[in-house]
């Protein structure tokens, strides 16, 4: 092989040497830039604004409840549905629970119908008659931890709450439990898509006084 040859074969081997060494140290501040942007910057600034701006949505919609010894107790979310399954209670959906199960699996499917058939027969053995029940009560949302229902299954359940807490001496009308009720209704989204709903857990502790 030539003197010239050898030659040319060192300065192609520097230059392509010194492409990937640019591309590398490219990569290495594009890395760093990025990280410091998305990682540490980004946040930063998102959770300044959602503190300030939303603090109460920012730290997931917490209900929480001075009680009268002054100590704070924290019931729960608005976002996010509890079971209640005494009379007394406004029912809200069928509650799936959080579960890491596919919606597309027969477990999800079983767990579905196991939790359905439950609240049938709790339903049935409070007084609801089965044939005339809301769909609402007996049929599980999208997500299992919906915490709303629609204004007409909340009042179809008022004379049910008033028996069952009359008969526990609460003294409490139907008109009581309807302004409750109204109280707790979210209109549409934006005024216009959806339909009005009721919160079922601020309802509820506003039944029991706590709110």
């Amino acid at each position: 092989m030539s003197k010239e040859k050898i030659d040319n074969s060192e300065i192609k081997y520097e230059k392509e040497k010194k492409i990937r060494f640019k591309a590398l140290k490219s990569s290495i501040k594009a890395l760093l830039v990025f990280t410091l942007l998305c990682g540490l910057i980004y946040p930063f600034c998102v959770t300044i604004v959602a503190q300030t701006v939303y603090p109460y949505e920012a730290n997931g919609s917490q209900i929480v409840v001075t009680l009268e010894d002054g100590t704070q107790r924290v019931f729960g979310s608005e976002l996010i549905g509890q079971q209640y399954e005494q009379p007394k209670y406004l029912f809200g959906r069928v509650n799936i629970g959080v579960t890491n199960l596919s919606p597309e699996s027969d477990e999800y499917n079983d767990l579905i119908e196991t939790r359905v058939n439950e609240r049938k027969e709790k339903l049935k053995a409070i007084g609801y008659d089965e044939s005339v029940v809301p769909a609402e009560l007996v049929t599980s949302s999208g997500s299992g931890v919906d915490p709303h229902i629609s204004v007409e299954t909340a009042y179809y359940q008022i004379p049910i709450i008033v028996a069952a807490r009359q008969a526990l001496g609460q003294d409490i009308s139907e008109e009581k439990v309807r302004e409750i009720i109204d109280k707790y209704t979210e209109g549409r989204f934006l005024g216009i898509f959806g339909n009005e709903h009721v919160n079922v857990l601020l309802v509820n502790l506003a039944l029991d006084g706590v709110l």
